[in-house]
């Protein structure tokens, strides 16, 4: 898994770097330059972080019981072999997990999140499975996903 956030002149790095070592707490972070004044600068730049350990993210998704919203928000921009998807930075310095469906700009940014896998679908329903499934099976694209604003599809 790939991580990937965009500053802005007015966001605090700190603060962002912070948000990143609540959900990934293996990460291996950039140094962090001396930066005399905020905002930092007029330039947009970018924190890279390749082959992040996703575990504390996915003991999350389980924990919150937010595996359903998961393998939706996370299959919605599947392309081969590869899925991208967001979160909310704010959401991550509070610990928590939010994610951020197409055409939302959430107060305090996002991470984008990449996960390459030969077969990235089967690795998502994997990684979201729970024991619900046995009674209410649920696969990528299947008719109970949510619509791609975020509403639930009714299946009772």
């Amino acid at each position: 898994m790939n991580l990937e956030a965009k500053l802005s002149p007015v966001d605090s790095k700190e603060k962002v770097l912070m948000a990143i070592k609540e959900i990934f707490p293996n990460a291996k972070l950039p140094e962090i330059e001396n930066s005399s004044s905020f905002p930092s600068s007029d330039e947009t730049e970018y924190i890279k972080i390749n082959e992040i350990d996703y575990e504390l993210f996915f003991e999350k998704i389980h924990s919150y019981k937010i595996a359903d919203t998961a393998l939706d928000c996370m299959s919605q921009n599947i392309q081969d072999d590869i899925s991208i998807f967001k979160i909310s930075r704010q959401a991550a310095l509070a610990g928590k997990i939010a994610f951020v469906l197409e055409h939302e700009s959430p107060l305090g940014g996002c991470f984008e999140l990449t996960i390459e896998s030969t077969n990235v679908i089967a690795w998502i329903e994997e990684m979201t499975w729970h024991q619900g499934r046995d009674e209410v099976p649920r696969t990528v694209n299947d008719e109970l996903q949510m619509r791609r604003d975020g509403a639930p599809q009714d299946w009772f």
